[in-house]
């Protein structure tokens, strides 16, 4: 059997060129940084989903500018066609599960195909379409991509399950800790762990111990587990 690893495959697809990617699985293990920073050329606009996300959050709203005067402001999608120099960046849309109706909707507008995906500027009155080098990675904490609308998994063929932080990441952590931050489950029931939840440990313990760094962290069966794992570690060592 092949153990596969995630993050070569990440970096495979984005060197690959393609420009529609979903990154899915448990929180707290690195797809938005990836999204922001892995491959070349990337300059990234960013959009965290919400229930009460809206269209204008997406694309633009009008904003005062002074007593009586608006403005039309570009949202991050319309900024991220446009690009820096004109030909596109990256997009990069986080928890879209999470995504409500009608802004879904949006989304899914602006993420289609090349050919296909066309807005008007309601100042301006422009058509505009996304540059050549416009991309998107939209993540996911689902199990399962098909928990996803069949509309979105259509524009984002290209779906890699992110099950393990990225070593690079692992790197910010005390030495002891990072086996298990690449393991990412504590205990004997294996609760998972976020990466995020293993950089409070390593701070906290510097302030009021082990000990009580784990059970204010991660309660008592599962800080047990930790302060075991970190036992055997270093008699192993």
């Amino acid at each position: 059997m092949i153990d596969r690893d995630c993050w070569r495959d990440v970096t495979d697809v984005f060197e690959a060129g393609l420009k529609r990617v979903l990154l899915y699985g448990p929180p707290g293990t690195g797809k938005t940084h990836a999204g922001l920073y892995t491959g070349s050329r990337v300059r990234a606009e960013r959009l965290v989903c919400t229930e009460d996300l809206t269209t204008a959050e997406i694309t633009g709203t009008w904003m005062p500018r002074g007593a009586d005067r608006w403005e039309w402001i570009e949202g991050p999608a319309i900024r991220a066609w446009r690009g820096t120099d004109g030909r596109g960046d990256r997009l990069v849309v986080d928890e879209v599960d999470r995504a409500s109706g009608d802004a879904l909707s949006t989304l899914l507008a602006m993420t289609d195909s090349p050919e296909s995906a066309r807005w008007r500027n309601p100042e301006t009155g422009e058509w505009l379409q996304p540059g050549p080098e416009f991309s998107v990675v939209m993540t996911s904490n689902v199990e399962s991509p098909e928990d996803l609308p069949a509309a979105l998994l259509d524009r984002f063929p290209v779906r890699i399950l992110i099950d393990r932080p990225h070593p690079a990441a692992t790197d910010r952590l005390s030495p002891d800790l990072r086996p298990m931050a690449l393991a990412g489950s504590l205990g004997p029931e294996g609760r998972r762990v976020s990466l995020r939840a293993f950089y409070a440990f390593d701070g906290l313990r510097a302030k009021v111990g082990e000990e009580r760094a784990a059970e204010l962290l991660f309660g008592t069966a599962s800080g047990r587990g930790l302060l075991d794992a970190l036992i055997v570690a270093r008699m192993g060592s």
